[in-house]
């Protein structure tokens, strides 16, 4: 464990940004100094993201985001897609599949982040769009430097049998790159994307790039249609909230396992840390007791909500929470990985931004629209194919989603943090580890970071743990990692009480946090 902070931070009186990626966090600078706000640069930020890190959000992926305004009033944008109206349980089952696929045309949802970013616009923007989306044509039409995490995952993927070097779009357009950070890269096809979005952001489900891609999946034997993508609309709604110790914590309502994050703080809130060691086993148990009974809850009510036999409300009920406290058995839980980016931005007036994306797995789906060089999603990977599970598969309906991000105020509301990470089906525990970090210890923003994390893989038995955390527990493998791994990459953007922000990235991941001068 090293002794000297690792995480980066910037503090400025003016706007900040805290991504996964160098040249994200200058473009949302660069809108936040030519007088745009929080979400104006979250979507330059979003934008580029898809152009460097294409493997954790690209165009074919979803995008959700938390906006707080400098009143305090919230906004929540859902920019996750519904499963293609000819993708069903029946016909999965006459191809001879006994549980949804992990990658290929028929795990691919109706992309999302486009039109989440559209309506994040039209609700909250102020400059042109075609002003925000310049940056990453830029980028992907001039080319830019591969970037350690990109050039580590095509070395990996590029090779051997994968659902890339198995995709003829993805053979094209990411196996001819040479995986070697600093190698100059360009995505001409992207950049036409772009350059038609940037005219109007509906092409994407509307015009020619919808029907590339739809022919695209069509060709290799997927259902995903032109009217599928046509009738998509991301949607507007309210965050989800409960308190701890005090402090108000919103997180993002379903579709997304966000409830997860707040039933743990529930289960949590009655543990006396004061009297446990941050890195020993005695933490390490009181989180899994609380990590057990809250994705029990996920996998017993959480879907589209549409589909959920109990509301968001319901599940945070006392009455609901006093019968989490009771559950101690052990259910069969949905697991697996993720590979997501999180991002955050505060601009000179206080409004905050949380915003994710994902193609779900690495590349998503492993397809990649050649034209367009549209990588896209696997996000329907996440349905069952029981058809008494409440993530039951069925058309046009939209999967537990693991995607959440999380705005925490403090009781005077001097305080506003906004908290996401990468993590997958694991991000409510690593949620949880950052949250009582800064609360329960005490830590500021960038310890918090860099505290070594463990994490329960909720389909197994085993505990992934980073150097320097002791978790020897009775029943459970331990699997532990050198310090840093790559057991969320996490962000925080904070709001102090004098009006001074700072933004901070952890180093676990390629991110820098930047804020205007």
């Amino acid at each position: 464990m090293p002794q000297t902070l690792l995480s980066r931070y910037f503090y400025s009186w003016g706007g900040v940004a805290a991504t996964e990626h160098p040249l994200a966090s200058a473009a949302a600078l660069e809108v936040l100094r030519k007088g745009g706000n929080a979400v104006d640069a979250t979507v330059a930020a979003s934008l580029v993201l898809a152009v460097v890190q294409p493997h954790l959000g690209g165009l074919g992926g979803d995008f959700f985001a938390l906006v707080r305004l400098p009143d305090g009033k919230m906004t929540f944008i859902d920019g996750s897609g519904y499963a293609p109206g000819k993708l069903s349980i029946e016909i999965l089952k006459e191809k001879g599949y006994k549980e949804m696929p992990k990658n290929g045309p028929l795990s691919i949802n109706v992309p999302g982040l486009i039109d989440g970013l559209r309506v994040l616009w039209q609700r909250h923007g102020s400059m042109e769009w075609r002003e925000l989306v310049k940056p990453a044509i830029n980028i992907a039409e001039r080319g830019f430097g591969l970037g350690y995490t990109l050039a580590r995952v095509l070395s990996r993927l590029c090779n051997g049998d994968s659902p890339l070097t198995a995709d003829p779009g993805s053979r094209e357009t990411y196996c001819k790159v040479e995986p070697k950070v600093g190698m100059h890269v360009k995505f001409p096809g992207l950049a036409r994307a772009l350059k038609a979005i940037a005219e109007d952001p509906r092409v994407f489900y509307e015009g020619e790039i919808a029907e590339r891609i739809a022919s695209y999946v069509s060709e290799r034997d997927g259902v995903l249609s032109v009217d599928d993508l046509r009738k998509y609309k991301a949607t507007v709604g309210q965050p989800i909230h409960t308190t701890y110790r005090g402090y108000k914590v919103y997180e993002m309502p379903p579709p997304t396992q966000g409830v997860t994050t707040l039933h743990i703080l529930k289960l949590l809130e009655e543990v006396d840390f004061t009297r446990i060691n941050p890195r020993n086993k005695d933490r390490v148990r009181v989180h899994l007791n609380a990590y057990v009974p809250a994705y029990w809850a996920r996998d017993s009510y959480v879907t589209d909500p549409k589909y959920m036999p109990i509301t968001a409300s319901d599940l945070l009920s006392n009455e609901f929470i006093d019968k989490l406290k009771q559950r101690k058995e052990r259910a069969q839980l949905l697991g697996g990985e993720g590979d997501t980016t999180f991002f955050a931005i505060i601009d000179r007036n206080g409004t905050i931004v949380a915003a994710i994306q994902s193609l779900f797995y690495a590349f998503g789906s492993g397809l990649t629209e050649p034209e367009y060089q549209v990588p896209l999603n696997s996000r329907a990977s996440s349905f069952s194919l029981d058809p008494h599970h409440v993530n039951a598969l069925k058309p046009y309906k939209k999967t537990m989603h693991t995607l959440s991000a999380v705005i925490l105020e403090d009781k005077e509301k001097e305080k506003v943090y906004s908290i996401g990470l990468s993590g997958g089906h694991l991000r409510p525990q690593l949620h949880s580890l950052l949250i009582t970090n800064l609360i329960d210890y005490g830590m500021d923003p960038a310890k918090a970071l860099d505290e070594p994390r463990f994490a329960w893989q909720i389909e197994s038995n085993t505990i992934t743990v980073e150097e320097g955390v002791n978790a020897r527990i009775e029943g459970y493998e331990v699997q532990q990692q050198p310090y840093p791994s790559r057991v969320g990459v996490a962000a925080i953007v904070e709001y102090k009480e004098n009006g001074l922000k700072a933004a901070y990235t952890d180093p676990r991941g390629d991110g820098i946090p930047l804020g205007e001068l």
